[in-house]
């Protein structure tokens, strides 16, 4: 593998190109659930962009990257997080994904104390103290046994007596550590929203997965390197914002037992799935096929470096005065080649691309995408 079949690879690790992905630990799971589980955590700011994503890998993609209708797009991901396998959290970043509802527990085990002290001066300037924290889990588990389910807003209802205050961001730092903790977690889906509604995290989630701390790192690290191969010891480290240090011992035992291998790209050292290279010869070809990407596909969101999808020139043009929302990618040929949205004419073109500059984004083989897409169900 040379670097101009690194994004190739990439898109046949992640599941864009070739087989849908299956589940990693053998699990009885939805096609979209063994996404997500294989994935590891997908990035879901963008509700909507997330179910898309899903979709686009639980449906095995033919040469012409048109799904072959296995997954059953959009609504068969609603389906999963509605059922209880998928759910929506801060796992990492400080950034909400979806993940397995089985492994958030082991997850948010890694990350989630690290977080809530990398807010800690957030904290105190809301003034919120570990006895307000308790009465809004108080106060949440009482609504939520009463009520069911609860929407955002249904839940910051529930926060009235603790009287917190009404500075900006004091209500979201309240749902997001109780969310940290473990206690609360995003899963049913509210009908013709993209939003979801909070549970309770054990009632929701009965038969959670147990890790200890060294067992947790080593499984996060082995799906990630899996699902989204050939990366390097940054890309890991920065996806699951955890220090290097564990990562790299991490990686070693993975490359050890024989789970994960470790190779070279022009000098740089990348580790990914033993097979894949093998995957590549196969589908390298299929990897030419026309995309059409939600802005925050982990495609592009998943790596410290991107180039090898994503032109540094172009980047951009993509995040827009660096505000950290994505625009939707146009990919051709294993390249990004410019940004897309939906026609707001009823009749016509479904797509409107704008390319990057210098690039020729063939228009006729995005129409033909389009045609088939999740995105325009």
């Amino acid at each position: 593998m040379d670097t101009s079949q690194v994004s190739a690879a990439r898109l046949i690790s992640q599941g864009l190109i070739g087989p849908a992905p299956t589940s990693p630990t053998g699990s009885a799971l939805s096609p979209a659930a063994a996404v997500v589980e294989h994935l590891g955590c997908v990035q879901a700011q963008a509700f909507g962009g997330a179910l898309v994503s899903v979709a686009l890998r639980a449906d095995s993609q033919t040469g012409e990257g048109a799904p072959d209708g296995s997954g059953a797009g959009v609504d068969a991901v609603r389906a999963a997080l509605d059922s209880g396998e998928i759910v929506r959290t801060w796992t990492q970043r400080g950034t909400i994904h979806l993940t397995t509802a089985k492994d958030v527990g082991w997850i948010l085990g890694l990350t989630g104390q690290r977080l809530i002290k990398s807010t800690a001066k957030r904290r105190e300037f809301f003034g919120i103290t570990d006895a307000m924290l308790d009465t809004a889990a108080d106060l949440a588990a009482e609504a939520i046994r009463d009520r069911g389910p609860l929407t955002r807003q249904e839940l910051l209802d529930a926060f009235a007596p603790l009287d917190a205050g009404d500075e900006y961001g004091h209500d979201r730092y309240l749902i997001t550590t109780l969310a940290l903790q473990g206690i609360i977690v995003q899963a049913p889906t509210i009908t013709d929203k993209d939003d979801l509604k909070y549970v309770l995290t054990d009632e929701w989630v009965p038969a959670p997965t147990l890790l200890d701390a060294e067992a947790a790192l080593h499984e996060w690290t082995r799906r990630y390197v899996l699902s989204h191969g050939p990366v390097t010891v940054d890309d890991t480290a920065r996806w699951m914002g955890l220090p290097k240090t564990g990562i790299k011992k991490a990686l070693a035992a993975a490359v050890e037992s024989g789970e994960i291998v470790e190779a070279h790209v022009d000098g740089i050292d990348v580790f990914h799935a033993p097979d894949l290279e093998e995957r590549l010869a196969d589908w390298e070809r299929d990897a030419q096929a026309t995309l059409l990407l939600p802005g925050f596909d982990e495609i592009i969101l998943g790596y410290k470096d991107r180039s090898a999808t994503l032109a540094r020139t172009h980047e951009k043009a993509v995040v827009p005065g660096g505000n950290g929302m994505f625009k939707n990618t146009v990919i051709q040929a294993t390249t990004a080649r410019g940004t897309w949205k939906r026609s707001p004419r009823k009749t016509g073109p479904r797509v409107v691309i704008e390319p990057f500059d210098g690039e020729n984004p063939d228009i006729e083989a995005a129409e033909a995408v389009a045609a088939t897409h999740p995105a325009f169900g």
